[in-house]
């Protein structure tokens, strides 16, 4: 296997003398336009005859010797910066492949090749290094200062209003009494008045041939500070959770200091039928209106 057109020629510009070695292919027997790469003058190029042609192996598109010269003036233009520009041919006659269109061609697949064979670990510290760097550049911009101090002040002001809802809640709940359910919902429940029931006890005996419940209990305070005592609310309550008579009773004490305990008791003659529990509590203002209408026979 053989062609003439693979193998190179000299020729050389008649203005400045400079010499350029080329495929015998890319000049042809006729003849060809080009222009000088150093002096930038165009001259009719022309190979006095084609090279002998070289026998190569099927397995090789260069013989040795082309390949040692090629290598040899690669590195000799490599040095002199000196560039061979392609040759101005006619618009009809396409160019023939040189040893550099080759190569040329080939460089991608080496460069693909070339990342393909770096190694994944280091390509993926590279881009946490990379996302590091982007990262510190967004936190130094305006605009995310701003997030972040929005972000901080809305931290602080929820953990202010859970503070301050829980070291409140007793004044809370006595200005807004519905949310004594909110926090009874989440196991807080808030004594506003201060004062709590103790041993409650109900005894049921007769006098006069009439059945009279005796109910006895001690209100202790639970308060940081002296507080009133208002009345006390008493209900006779059937199986099913319903008040089927209740009373107000007014303790003996008007006031109790933190820790103090107050005796109370009460009776009422011919309970009603049906009444199975007593339910004892304080009259708030709020349920002071509401038992106003509690039926006669209150205490």
């Amino acid at each position: 296997m053989s062609s003439p057109d693979l193998q190179t020629v000299v020729i050389a510009c008649p203005n400045c003398g400079t010499r350029y070695q080329v495929p015998y292919g890319t000049i042809g027997a006729a003849g060809r336009e080009v222009q000088c790469a150093q002096c930038s003058k165009p001259w009719h190029a022309t190979a006095d005859a084609p090279p002998p042609p070289a026998v190569i192996d099927e397995d090789r598109l260069f013989s040795p010797a082309d390949e040692r010269a090629l290598d040899a003036q690669f590195e000799a233009e490599a040095r002199t910066t000196a560039t061979v520009l392609p040759a101005k041919v006619v618009p009809d006659l396409e160019p023939d492949r040189t040893l550099a269109d080759i190569r040329a061609a080939l460089a991608p697949r080496a460069k693909k090749a070339e990342i393909n064979a770096i190694d994944p670990a280091l390509l993926s510290k590279s881009k946490r290094a990379f996302d590091q760097r982007q990262a510190r550049i967004s936190r130094k911009l305006p605009m995310a200062r701003v997030r972040r101090t929005a972000r901080l002040g809305a931290f602080v002001l929820l953990v202010s209003i859970l503070m301050l809802g829980f070291s409140m809640r007793t004044d809370l709940v006595r200005w807004f009494p519905a949310l004594a359910g909110l926090y009874a919902s989440i196991g807080m429940p808030v004594n506003v008045v201060g004062l709590t029931f103790e041993d409650s006890k109900t005894l049921t005996s007769f006098r006069n041939g009439k059945s009279v419940m005796l109910i006895t209990s001690r209100i202790r305070s639970v308060a940081s500070q002296t507080v009133p005592v208002p009345p006390v609310l008493v209900s006779l309550v059937d199986a099913g959770g319903t008040t089927v008579y209740e009373w107000t009773v007014t303790p003996l004490a008007t006031s109790m200091a933190p820790g103090d305990v107050l005796d109370f008791s009460t009776e009422v003659s011919a309970p009603p039928q049906g009444a199975m529990t007593v339910r004892l509590s304080f009259t708030t203002p709020r349920a002071g209106a509401m038992g106003a209408g509690t039926p006669a026979g209150t205490v």
